[in-house]
């Protein structure tokens, strides 16, 4: 392949909700390009671009694939992205680095939940889009149902650039609105025939590119003067201002075929070359560049050297960043900064990524996507960049994990081994996080759903390390609400030689929320030698740890030691760590004991319609509905809600509004626990003690 110029360049995202046929496009694009010899199928494992284990399996996209192809002397780079929610994060990540996209709807399905979400981030984005209707050739396709649902849901600037010819089994062709010229695929459809339009269809067709035309010309004040003069637009001019109607989002061209057929997907890759903008086209990029200052860089190779990296990939040649270059030159061999871990790193080959085969390039130019290798500090989220010209670009936000687990190996034997490829595996996934709970000592494994949870258990199985998972421990904390005075603490041991002998009276309260352990030194006269003090404060820090009433760690406590006993043989640090724990053991119950639960911050997003049922459940697990917002077609609801009762809320929420709804969690606060609830925490941790013993 040879060197593409950024006005050559075309970086496409394929977006949609997961089944609409995204890969099987991809698979048909590389086949119409040459790229391969034979048409990949999904559902025979004979994907060129769902490589990964997971994937055949689950006969669907997990990560996001990048294929760079030529047609019409231009070079794209399109991304495969999953359209599963438990994946969306690398989705939204990958999107980042497109100039455009096309959204696959699948027209017997229509517009489907992560339809919705990926169009809603090119929105934000500001991508300029093509819409193709696939699966056309489907029982039950319809094309004006589902173009009637893209334009409701979507976007009213939708507006057809094809029709099709013949529906379901009948499906044959396209019409060109733009051209008035039908295209026929016959056999494996890599050879399009054009020709006059169907029988029937005239009408169809005329009115459709009046649409068409009227469209355009609303785009653009001087098209729209000569629309008015003329009553409709040349050729010439609808062409050209179709192409800029639709980098400025004014237009979605809406196309139609049939992917797994290989029917219209010429006409879709004519459409990216002609009417998507080039990577010389693309906005300029906002950073952070030397003492905080705002740094713009432009899609030309005459600026400073600038590439984001938005996904790390496992390679035969070891671990691969995919790096879109934003500006600049990148070249192999050659030193670059890394922006983000600020430090330097050495770029060895640059690898286009093909299905098959590595192709090594000497350089790449802003718009292209190429594989880095042997990378040492740089992960999803980074940024390459000239050193004596630095920026920095935002890194992904990434949400909260909406499930967790708690995990161990099944052998103990495979503990190390597991870390190291927990470690691994969250370097290429962004999404995963690894997590000790440091209340409960658990190692927790939290992501983006139990599908996200089950493909990192296959990845672990493949490296031969088999894990146990369980529900996570809630960190509860225990406190106090009274008080207790003058209680002692003794022990006293005497073996027949040396013994053992400490006592040590105190007063525990009360602290404020959130400050811990204040232990106060309040002995006077020696009634406890001073090197002593610190074993006394140990002993009550090791009985706090390990709780007076469940068994969970003690917080939020005043201690104050204002008396106590020694002997000069018996007494020693020992002596007192335990008078320490006994008199706070005493004390604590003495002071009316409770258990705090953690509150979790939560955000639920969901359609309209769903705003009762979820205020109703949230009400039912406890929540403080702390307010509600309206964003778009959909409500934001916000509130506080014991962590205990979001250990399922993933589930509940895809039931409850059929998977359009999301949530994110943080860690909010610490409540007192209603006593009817604590009461069964109790009996249940003194149960687990009982088998312990």
């Amino acid at each position: 392949m040879r060197t593409y110029s950024e006005a050559d360049i075309r970086d496409v995202a394929l977006i949609g909700h997961g089944g609409a046929g995204k890969t099987s496009l991809g698979e048909a694009i590389l086949y119409d390009t040459k790229s391969v010899t034979r048409l990949g199928r999904v559902d025979e494992e004979s994907s060129n671009l769902d490589t990964e284990p997971e994937e055949k399996k689950r006969k669907g996209t997990i990560n996001p694939h990048v294929a760079a192809v030529e047609w019409q002397k231009t070079k794209i780079n399109f991304i495969d992205t999953s359209g599963q929610g438990d994946f969306l994060v690398d989705t939204l990540v990958a999107i980042g680095a497109a100039d455009s996209a096309v959204c696959v709807v699948s027209a017997s399905d229509g517009v489907q939940v992560y339809t919705e979400k990926t169009w809603e981030q090119a929105n934000e984005r500001g991508l300029p889009r093509i819409v193709f209707i696939n699966k056309m050739d489907r029982e039950r396709a319809d094309f004006t149902t589902a173009l009637e649902q893209v334009v409701r849901t979507l976007s009213d600037k939708a507006v057809p650039v094809t029709l099709p010819i013949g529906r379901e089994a009948g499906f044959a062709g396209v019409v060109d609105l733009v051209s008035k010229k039908a295209y026929r695929f016959d056999g494996d459809g890599r050879e399009a025939q054009a020709g006059e339009l169907p029988a029937g269809l005239e009408a169809e067709v005329t009115a459709a590119r009046d649409r068409l035309i009227e469209a355009v010309a609303a785009s653009d004040d001087d098209l729209m003067a000569n629309f008015f003069d003329a009553g409709t637009l040349t050729d010439d001019e609808l062409v050209s201002g179709l192409r800029k109607a639709v980098a400025s989002c004014q237009v979605f061209p809406v196309l139609c075929g049939s992917a797994l057929q290989n029917k219209g997907v010429q006409t879709l890759l004519d459409s990216i070359v002609q009417m998507l903008p080039p990577a010389a086209q693309g906005r300029p990029r906002t950073g952070t560049g030397k003492g905080d200052a705002e740094v713009r860089r432009s899609p030309k190779t005459s600026e400073p050297l600038s590439a984001y990296v938005f996904k790390m990939v496992p390679s035969e040649v070891g671990k691969m960043a995919m790096v879109r270059v934003i500006s600049g030159k990148l070249t192999s061999d050659a030193p670059v900064w890394n922006a983000t871990s600020e430090k330097s790193e050495r770029i060895g080959q640059l690898y286009l990524f093909t299905p098959g085969k590595r192709i090594s390039v000497a350089e790449a130019h802003p718009g292209d996507i190429v594989g880095l290798a042997k990378l040492k500090a740089t992960h999803t989220g980074h940024t390459l960049c000239d050193e004596k010209d630095p920026v920095r670009f935002a890194q992904p936000e990434v949400p909260a994990p909406v499930v967790r687990y708690a995990l161990s190996p099944k052998a103990k034997t495979d503990e190390a081994k597991l870390a190291q490829k927990l470690h691994d595996i969250a370097e290429e996934d962004i999404a995963l996080k690894i997590e000790h709970d440091p209340v409960t000592k658990e190692a927790l494994l939290g992501g983006c759903g139990p599908v996200h949870i089950e493909a990192t258990l296959e990845k672990l199985r493949r490296a031969g390390i088999e894990v146990e998972l369980h529900p996570p421990r809630i960190p509860y904390l225990e406190t106090i609400r009274g008080r207790a005075k003058n209680i002692e603490g003794k022990h006293k041991k005497q073996t027949g030689g040396k013994g053992q002998y400490g006592v040590c009276y105190i007063d525990i309260e009360p602290a404020p929320r959130g400050s811990g352990f204040i232990f106060e030194d309040a002995i006077v006269g020696g009634a406890i030698p001073r090197q002593f003090i610190p074993a006394v404060e140990k002993g009550i820090r090791d009985r706090m740890a390990r709780g007076g009433l469940a068994g969970y760690q003690c917080t939020d406590i005043k201690v104050r030691v204002f008396d106590g006993k020694y002997h000069d043989v018996d007494s020693d640090s020992r002596s007192f760590e335990m008078a320490g724990s006994k008199g706070f053991l005493a004390a604590f119950k003495q002071a009316q004991p409770i258990i705090l639960e953690p509150y979790m911050k939560i955000e639920v997003t969901c359609p309209d319609e769903t705003m009762g049922s979820i205020i109703g459940d949230l009400n039912n697990r406890r929540a403080h509905i702390a307010g509600m917002d309206s964003k778009g077609r959909s409500q934001i609801v916000k509130a506080t809600v014991p962590m205990s009762e979001t250990l399922d809320y993933s589930a509940f929420m895809r039931s409850a509004t059929g998977g359009r709804g999301s949530f994110a969690l943080e860690m909010s606060h610490y409540e007192e626990m209603p006593q009817h609830l604590a009461d069964k925490v109790i009996a249940s941790k003194k149960h687990v003690e009982e088998e312990e013993e």
